[in-house]
């Protein structure tokens, strides 16, 4: 590429980051926590959640962005979460990113980088009893992975964390081994 005089370079994208056993783990931690639970969520309950919240385009449930890009679970997967109406909400990316895996109240209320009480969102407090009552009026209730399974499915969930584990600790040995050998960080 070249630059003619007075023109300035495009801005450096950022350096990829690594993908490490702890990343990959998580995910499959969550993808057990995923699909050891309830999902009902197409499209009639889509427009289900749409209705309640009064909205013909999708708005971010937490900031009122129009650049709706993700659904977010209120209460996350990794906490027992499922993917079911009454804690399913449209969410902008930058609301999904900062919430994290925060209660959505505590998160919309604190200061944190990008929530809606930082950003100057000026109705968090009635954003936040809108969720509730939604969350009320399907009455979804958080039911434990632990609760969720017979206790033979519990037994060999457990022996799965196991192995996983067990394979955890071998790749992490592995390449703590290669990055002592070549000096790679």
């Amino acid at each position: 590429m070249f630059v003619l005089p007075g023109e300035s370079m495009p801005p450096i994208p950022r350096t990829p980051s690594r993908t490490t056993p702890g990343i990959v783990f998580s995910d499959v931690e969550r993808a057990l926590s995923e699909c050891l639970g309830r999902r009902n969520f197409k499209k009639p309950v889509v427009e289900k959640i749409l209705r309640y919240f009064g909205q013909q385009q999708a708005q971010c449930v937490f900031c009122g962005s129009p650049q709706v890009a993700r659904w977010d679970h209120l209460v996350p997967i990794n906490n027992g979460g499922e993917t079911v109406i009454g804690n399913m909400v449209p969410a902008c990316a930058q609301c999904d990113d900062s919430k994290r895996d925060v209660p959505f109240a505590e998160w919309m209320r604190s200061n944190d980088d990008f929530s809606p009480k930082s950003r100057g969102v000026p109705d968090v407090e009635a954003r936040i009893a809108a969720i509730q009552a939604y969350v009320t009026h399907y009455g979804y209730q958080v039911i434990a992975l632990e609760q969720r399974l017979t206790p033979d499915e519990l037994k060999r969930l457990g022996e799965i964390r196991v192995d996983l584990s067990e394979v955890r600790k071998k790749i992490e040995s592995l390449i703590a081994d290669f990055r002592e050998r070549t000096g790679e960080n």
